[in-house]
């Protein structure tokens, strides 16, 4: 791709020296667990992911933490840096990435007191505060435990270096090690490690002259720090600015790059999701940028187009851009934006579902994108039908929308078929409420693939069997969804709704009769649309219940959103009732009994009763399709209610079987 394509984003397309070693362009891929490692070795798909994000015209990327050393080796899906088996690894990861145009930099890490993995494992952390999130103590290292951490640092850096990487990043952001020395949060020590600014930074600065003293000038030095920790008493901005003019002082460094939170409740602030703006932390990157002395800055934080890529570096903010989740979406996002095709790219909606697999030990898995992590990932195009086919597809929520344009762009005459009057189903309502809109950006990137591939949409099409048997097609893929129970008990009236009613409802601007009063939701589904209907209910009712079987909260929402839920909830005034399972409600009594105790309770003058409950397969087309001699394929909530990655993993497949 030639600087001449990218004129609309001169800055963002224009190169830039790192340390002594050149960018094709302000673009990285910042480091990116995927847990696709296995048994502490590098995979193919390990390689195959930073690949496609290098073919797709990215032009640094950084790959996921590698350990330093044995206490570092968080779980059997984290590389080992010290391993001679991942040495053969290393250079072919380097090498290809390289040859598809981008700079190959390892993220050197260690969790520190953060060791919340791998059973039997000793956390060490550098003094005896318990961790944030799972309140485990540390065992204290001493000052040549510390040394020999530093030594450990070096010795992969230097091991990366010689199997051909252009660079490590320092991890020094997140609360893990480096971090847990670095600020007075964490931080204790009264020896050479502990107090100032300065001592505080010996480790890091110790790592660093190790560094550059075994390989040279020439190969990239990077860090992550903490912008903002987000805590009382941790690295604030003036303290992060303060760390910063330290280390540039240095002469050792190439880059600093900036993210924000711990793994206290400021964790949220890590992956920002839907309910933070585009770029949110971008005017605290602008203020600590001055004290780097020149060193280039890492702009990092919800950075979700090339528009605003190119306003960050146009406007002073940073001299280059890091992004995780828009190039988990879209892997050829810089190609499509150089290209002049930017509303092309895939979109993420920054719900971190993908952040929520990872967060659990699971393969990073993105709704968006199924080819994740595959080779072709950057250029992947439908391979042609043998047999082009007369496909029905009966539902345009996500799993409809991927199955209908995957089989259309293979060549089959596919008609979706619609109920609503626009495309993406119970989506499309979550989609319409106002923290959520930016959800709304998928669908208009389907509603161009069917443009694209010659989908014959249908809307405000509610079919009978016989109608679509009317449409003779040689297959059917029923997409049509799930509906919520109405739990038994409930009365059948306008005061008892459920929750994908509500949202249907408030999203088209109109709400349900009785939500200015007396309020009550049954959360049964524990999901993060339901909570954001709770979030929009909560802004006129005069009082508001949320009652749960469970003894928690959000049980299918990742960490880092769940605690904006909490947030959001308790700042709400929401009355959050646990282990209640509702045995009725009518005349606007409502009574529900404790699971555990069976001792009943009750509200009396409830106004709107609203269940978010389990849901149910709406798969009443199939039986009759079938037996009239159609082959059927049930895809989505239809074929078992599940979330966006089912949903669109299945449609995807379905579109390509065909």
């Amino acid at each position: 791709m030639s600087s001449g394509d990218a004129t609309v984003f001169s800055n963002l397309f224009s190169s830039i020296s790192v340390g002594e070693k050149t960018l094709s362009n302000r673009a990285a891929l910042v480091a990116t667990v995927t847990n696709y490692a296995r048994a502490n070795r590098i995979t193919e798909r390990w390689i195959d992911f930073l690949v496609e994000r290098a073919r797709g015209g990215t032009g640094m990327v950084i790959t996921e933490v590698i350990a330093v050393d044995p206490d570092a080796r968080a779980q059997g899906s984290t590389v080992t840096g010290y391993d001679d088996d991942n040495i053969e690894g290393f250079q072919r990861a380097a090498r290809e990435t390289q040859e598809a145009g981008a700079r190959l930099l390892g993220q050197l890490w260690h969790p520190g007191r953060q060791q919340l993995w791998l059973p039997g494992a000793s956390p060490k952390g550098v003094s005896d505060q318990p961790d944030a999130y799972s309140w485990t103590v540390p065992h204290v290292m001493t000052e040549p435990e510390l040394e020999r951490v530093v030594e450990a640092y070096v010795k992969v850096a230097e091991r990366l270096h010689q199997c051909g990487f252009d660079g490590v990043e320092l991890h020094g952001a997140h609360g893990y090690l480096i971090t847990q020395v670095l600020s007075p949060w964490s931080n204790t020590r009264n020896d050479r490690y502990g107090g100032s600014t300065e001592r505080r930074a010996k480790f890091v600065r110790d790592i660093a002259e190790g560094i550059r003293k075994r390989c040279g000038k020439d190969f990239i030095l990077g860090i992550k720090l903490p912008g903002d920790e987000g805590v009382v008493g941790g690295i604030d901005v003036e303290e992060a600015s303060r760390i910063t003019s330290h280390l540039a002082e240095t002469g050792n460094f190439d880059y600093f790059a900036y993210n924000q939170g711990n793994f206290s409740l400021s964790l949220e602030q890590h992956v920002p999701d839907v309910y933070f703006s585009p770029g949110h932390f971008i005017d605290l990157h602008k203020q600590i940028r001055p004290y780097a002395k020149g060193v280039p800055v890492m702009a990092v934080g919800r950075i979700n187009t090339p528009e605003l890529a190119e306003r960050i570096l146009a406007e002073g903010y940073a001299d280059f851009v890091g992004m995780s989740r828009a190039l988990i979406a879209d892997a050829a996002f810089m190609a499509k934006a150089g290209l002049g095709r930017s509303s092309e790219i895939r979109p993420s909606v920054f719900d971190n579902q993908s952040w929520g697999e990872i967060h659990v030990g699971k393969p990073l898995e993105e709704p968006q994108n199924p080819r994740l992590g595959l080779k072709g990932d950057a250029d992947w195009t439908p391979e042609p039908a043998s047999k082009p086919l007369k496909v029905v597809v009966v539902g345009s929520g996500p799993s409809g929308l991927e199955a209908a344009w995957v089989a259309a762009a293979r060549g089959h005459r596919v008609t979706l078929l619609s109920a609503g009057s626009a495309i993406g189903g119970h989506f499309r309502d979550e989609a319409g409420l106002p923290d959520r809109r930016e959800f709304s950006l998928l669908l208009d990137h389907y509603r161009m693939l069917l443009e694209r591939h010659g989908v014959d949409l249908r809307l405000s099409t509610r079919v009978s069997a016989e109608d679509v048997q009317a449409l003779e097609p040689d297959h059917v893929v029923l997409a049509t969804g799930a509906k919520q129970r109405r739990p038994e008990g409930v009365e059948d009236s306008g005061a008892a709704i459920s929750g994908q009613h509500a949202m249907a409802m408030l999203s088209e601007g109109t709400g349900p009769a009785g939500r200015e009063g007396v309020v009550a939701v049954y959360d049964h589904d524990h999901s993060a649309a339901t909570y954001a209907l709770v979030d929009e209910l909560a802004k006129t009712a005069s009082r508001i219940m949320l009652l749960t079987p469970r003894t928690y909260l959000a049980r299918t929402v990742n960490y880092c959103s769940a605690i904006g839920v909490h947030r959001r909830l308790y700042a709400a005034g929401v009355e959050i009732i646990h282990a209640a399972t509702v045995e009725r409600f009518e005349a606007k009594s409502l009574v529900w009994t404790n699971p555990y105790t069976g001792v009943q309770s009750s509200a009396e003058g409830v106004d709107l009763f609203v269940y978010s409950t389990l849901r149910r397969a709406d798969d009443t087309l199939a039986a009759p399709l079938r037996n009239a001699g159609i082959e059927v394929s049930l895809i989505g909530d239809c074929m078992s209610p599940r979330n966006q990655i089912g949903a669109i993993h299945e449609g995807h497949a379905v579109g390509n079987a065909l």
